[in-house]
């Protein structure tokens, strides 16, 4: 894509941000918070936005139903989706080409999905379903307490209040395509999961950062190192590894890009390692890490206490520092 192509499509994304932060619904002011993901690679960009009362607007590409409003249409402005006029949305996670909604209420939590559906990342059906334009329930999560979902590529992701994670759509590599969500087994209770285009970060209770599937630019997969303890009960699932170069540090936060992954541990650092091509790393080069390497964030301060949060785009990352107040002073 040229430059002044992904120019443009970043400042309508501004824009957009910067003129929808309020939403009138009769007498009541909505505030809206933004959540976006872009695919530039792919020719596509979908924005939601959510609000204060649970009510869900996107805009941006509708071409394969992404944007839930019954049509393969294109907006320019947030709408709202009518779907979930009487449904309280709590969470919404956006892959390539398909979105998913976790709604919450007296019926139970429900996992909902449109768009793209050709890898089974939907969950809706049994059998291979091409694109969907309007919310559907995703089946198989029925009287489960969802805690988050996650979605990214051709992938699709719930992660239950017990800790279970549940995976549906593209197979991870050497894997099969899964149509409904299936239950990964594992040792572990899981409080996190972050999706990759290629692999998947899970985050454990104990702090512990695992590694599903991947090899590409870099992203781990070396069965020869793996522990017995970290082999999933079905070998057809794959296998979870530990992220190496820890060294018995403690992870409190994860993010995975398109091929590339980040994490932050308990002292304040961030770690990234996989596809660098764009600099996403951020180590001052463009180079493909095989093992996580630490950034270097600029501190005000050699004491300065700050919580650390790292997000990652296809092929960018995101870490915000916010200031903490120590105790005593």
């Amino acid at each position: 894509m040229k430059r002044s192509e992904l120019s443009r499509r970043k400042e309508y994304i501004r824009e957009l941000a910067k003129s929808s932060q309020l939403h009138k619904n009769g007498g009541h002011v909505e505030k809206l918070y933004v959540h976006f993901w872009s695919c530039f690679e792919h020719n596509s960009i979908c924005i939601f936005f959510f609000s204060d009362a649970g009510s869900l607007f996107t805009c941006g590409d509708g071409s394969f139903g992404q944007l839930g409003h019954g049509d393969y249409k294109s907006h320019c402005s947030p709408v709202k989706v009518a779907y979930f006029v009487d449904n309280h949305v709590e969470q919404i996670a956006c892959g390539m080409r398909h979105s998913l909604v976790l709604s919450k209420g007296r019926s139970g939590d429900r996992v909902y999905a449109f768009g793209s559906g050709k890898r089974g990342q939907l969950g809706i059906s049994k059998d291979k379903i091409n694109k969907v334009n309007l919310p559907e329930v995703t089946c198989g999560l029925e009287g489960t307490k969802i805690a988050s979902i996650a979605a990214n590529g051709d992938h699709s992701a719930a992660l239950s209040a017990d800790g279970h994670l549940y995976t549906w759509g593209r197979g991870f590599p050497g894997n099969s395509d899964f149509h409904r969500p299936m239950y990964v087994p594992t040792l572990f209770r899981l409080t996190s999961t972050a999706l990759g285009w290629n692999h998947a970060l899970l985050l454990t209770g104990n702090g512990e950062a695992l590694m599903l599937g991947g090899n590409h630019h870099g992203v781990l997969s070396n069965p020869d190192k793996l522990s017995s303890a970290k082999l999933l009960q079905d070998s057809k699932e794959g296998v979870l590894e530990d992220v190496p170069g820890l060294e018995g540090q403690k992870v409190v936060h994860i993010a995975a890009g398109a091929e590339h992954s980040a994490l932050v541990t308990e002292n304040g650092l961030v770690k990234t390692w996989g596809w660098g091509e764009h600099g996403q790393l951020g180590l001052g080069d463009t180079c493909d890490q095989t093992s996580p390497q630490t950034v270097n964030l600029c501190q005000d301060g050699p004491n300065e206490a700050a919580k650390i949060e790292v997000y990652c785009g296809s092929g960018f990352t995101i870490a915000i520092r916010t200031p903490t107040v120590l105790s005593g002073t």
